[in-house]
């Protein structure tokens, strides 16, 4: 990895991630096979499961219940902060940052599944060749905060992108 990357390499990045949430967002599988690196291996280390593979993963996709469509998601444009801002727009997948140098980048994610219900999703990605190599995601669904620590602690607006 030479050290000498541009700013325009760090945007380049940051375009190949849009892209591929877009792409999960649209179930625009040929875009997604595109901006994966052949050796594309992406965990879920809270089920303790590993995708090996362009093909495993959108048949995950292609199969997920009730399929990725159903939910009824605002449009949203969050900003993607690196180097530059940038703008995305991802209704069921909103980005909510990206940020990272090189070929390694975290990305927070703010989902709504078919039944409604909205989850925070951090990922860790790098890239390989300008491709999408290895991804690990966590899960986490939205709660209500415990009343007893309301007293030392400011509750954050509903949107975090704010």
């Amino acid at each position: 990895m030479s050290m000498d990357r541009s700013a325009s390499d760090d945007n380049a990045t940051r375009e190949v991630i849009a892209r591929y949430v877009k792409a999960v967002h649209d179930q625009d599988y040929d875009t997604l096979t595109s901006l994966q690196h052949p050796d594309f291996v992406e965990d879920w280390p809270q089920s303790r499961e590993r995708i090996r593979g362009r093909a495993n993963l959108r048949r995950i996709m292609e199969n997920y219940p009730g399929g990725l469509q159903g939910a009824e998601a605002d449009v949203t444009k969050d900003r993607v902060i690196g180097g530059e801002d940038h703008w995305m727009v991802a209704p069921t997948f909103s980005m909510i940052r990206v940020s990272g140098a090189d070929d390694v980048h975290t990305a927070i994610v703010k989902l709504r599944y078919p039944g409604g219900e909205e989850w925070f999703m951090v990922a860790l990605i790098e890239l390989k060749d300008g491709l999408i190599y290895r991804v690990t995601s966590f899960f986490a669904p939205t709660l209500a905060s415990p009343e007893w620590r309301r007293d030392w602690v400011e509750l954050l607006p509903e949107s975090p992108a704010g």
